[in-house]
């Protein structure tokens, strides 16, 4: 054997795949799948379900939802909300509640809540005051423009309780 021989042969088998080469190269891919799945289990489980709290047992409400919902339907209360806003920019939200006979209902306590559709991070309390016979008025000192849900409910005695939901674009 020649000694370009020897060296061609001692370099060949230097750089060569063996069994357990890829053996090796499949269980570390494998390895890292398995890592990279289990950082996103850990993350999905412990960041935010997805559910709703008490889902279960606000679906056996259901029934009661919806009698609920009958019961304001059939009393006929209407509401238009207007918001305006300050020079300091605060806003004052108005609510003017009317009945099925188009009179305004005096006396109710109402209650409001203002937040982001995608998160509750900020949800604003709103505390209605009548200002007049049928008008309620509720100030926050600030409300950044975007998309907002506005949710109030209106309780009167010896009339069921008013809900509304709406959805406001505020520039």
């Amino acid at each position: 054997m020649t000694q370009i021989e020897a060296v061609t042969q001692k370099s060949a088998t230097k750089g060569e795949l063996k069994g357990w080469h890829v053996l090796l190269i499949i269980l570390g891919m494998f390895g890292v799948v398995f890592a990279v799945n289990g950082y996103m289990i850990y993350k999905a489980i412990t960041t935010l379900s997805g559910e709703e709290p008490h889902a279960y047992m606000e679906g056996l409400k259901f029934n009661e939802t919806l009698s609920a919902r009958a019961a304001q339907s059939q009393a006929g209360w209407t509401m238009k909300l207007d918001m305006r806003r300050g020079a300091g920019g605060d806003v004052q939200f108005i609510a003017n509640l009317k009945d099925k006979a188009g009179k305004a209902v005096h006396g109710a306590n109402m209650q409001g809540q203002v937040g982001r559709p995608a998160d509750d991070k900020h949800d604003m309390a709103l505390n209605f005051a009548e200002s007049e016979a049928g008008t309620y008025v509720a100030r926050l000192p600030e409300l950044g423009p975007g998309k907002w849900d506005f949710r109030a409910s209106a309780n009167l005695v010896g009339a069921p309780q008013f809900v509304t939901e709406t959805s406001l674009s505020i520039r």
